[in-house]
């Protein structure tokens, strides 16, 4: 268990990171730092010892240091990160100095002792204007994320669309749930003992998978929502993709993500859910999911199908002419996303057209759960 790390222990670890580039620093001396400092009224003595070759930190107090500070630790923590000013610290006596403070030089300034060689991978054109510079994509992945695979609402629903795509271009469709993968388990191996290898890679098949996805131009995340959310199996096959990312930090689009390891320049997404409620609400969980992940991503959504009532327009016969009119919308959807990288409005309106949700349209429902409760018919 992770524990609260003492003021000792951060100024311990503060002077071995300091240790680590004095070899290279261009001021060494010999003679010692005394800190005298207090935090939640508990004093925080601590002494550095410097000599031509390394600091040494140490705990307590040492008779006749070079130069001592005394104050409150945050206001120390302050001055060495750069955000109290030292002139002002010692104006208004937040921190008291004695003795040589030219001393102080002996701890070098330098934030890292060489250049991190940080992957680039900059905001794309493709990522701030998709539609101006979309390409009609050679190959489509639709990865199916229902935990029922074929026997799924979603299959049904997915196979107008996927008639539609592959009237212009290669389409495979991908059954998730038939495949093997491990959840994350957050050790970052894949950051900082092997890069870019997960301890999984050779006992599951999130590699298989995610190769053939970075081989695509367009990828389609198809799911029913599941608890309010993404169903777990693709919730474990996406967290499992740091391993395709570094660990550094770049500026993305108005906010900071990581660089790809694998880069695919002009690679669109397309999400794809169904839920059996009347709100579409209910999918706001995984539009929000899905807008911080095509950031990260660095891959632009071009199209969002989200489709309430799923089980209930299938199963009511009062809604026939809906499922006929949504059906061939979809198709239409699937052709206008490879052609264009977007649907149109008026496919859209088709494709979320609301049931309101009254009381027969409730009780319907209720009725066709009720007719096969207890019947162990499991691929309703």
């Amino acid at each position: 268990m992770k524990e609260m790390l003492t003021p000792l222990e951060v100024m311990e670890r503060m002077v071995q990171k300091l240790q680590n580039y004095y070899a290279t620093h261009d001021y060494k001396k010999e003679g010692s730092i005394q800190f005298l400092l207090e935090h939640k009224r508990i004093p925080v003595n601590c002494y550095i010892i410097a000599n031509k070759e390394s600091l040494a930190f140490h705990q307590g107090r040492i008779d006749n240091p070079t130069v001592s500070v005394k104050g409150t630790f945050y206001n120390w923590l302050a001055l060495a990160e750069g955000k109290l000013n030292p002139i002002f610290a010692v104006f208004t006596r937040k921190l008291v100095f004695k003795g040589d403070t030219s001393f102080f030089k002996v701890l070098p300034r330098k934030q890292l002792k060489n250049p991190v060689n940080v992957p680039t991978d900059p905001v794309t054109k493709f990522e701030k204007n998709t539609a101006k510079y979309w390409t009609k994509p050679k190959k489509v992945i639709i990865l199916n994320a229902s935990p029922r695979a074929e026997d799924g609402y979603t299959e049904f629903y997915l196979a107008p669309f996927i008639e539609g795509m592959k009237k212009h271009t290669e389409v495979e469709e991908i059954h998730l749930g038939k495949y093997k993968i491990n959840p994350c388990k957050g050790c970052f191996s894949c950051w900082m003992n092997v890069p870019g290898e997960c301890i999984y890679r050779e006992k599951d098949d999130h590699h298989e998978l995610a190769d053939k996805i970075y081989q695509a131009d367009l990828t389609v995340y198809a799911f029913p929502i599941y608890a309010d959310g993404l169903p777990g199996i693709l919730k474990n096959f996406l967290d499992r993709a740091v391993s395709r990312a570094y660990p550094y930090m770049i500026k993305g689009m108005k906010r900071v993500r990581h660089p790809r390891r694998f880069i695919n320049p002009n690679h669109a997404m397309v999400v794809f859910s169904i839920c059996g409620f009347f709100e579409m609400k209910n999918f706001d969980p995984v539009r929000s999911y899905f807008k911080a992940l095509s950031h990260n991503r660095h891959t632009p959504v071009v199209g969002e199908i989200y489709r309430t009532t799923a089980v209930g327009i299938y199963g009511s016969p009062f809604h026939y002419k809906l499922l006929n009119h949504l059906m061939s919308a979809l198709k239409d959807a699937g052709e206008q996303i490879v052609l264009n990288g977007k649907i149109n409005r008026k496919t859209q309106k088709i494709i979320t057209k609301k049931i309101k949700g009254t009381a027969k349209d409730l009780d319907q429902i209720n009725q066709w759960w009720d007719e096969r409760k207890g019947k162990g018919e499991l691929n309703y």
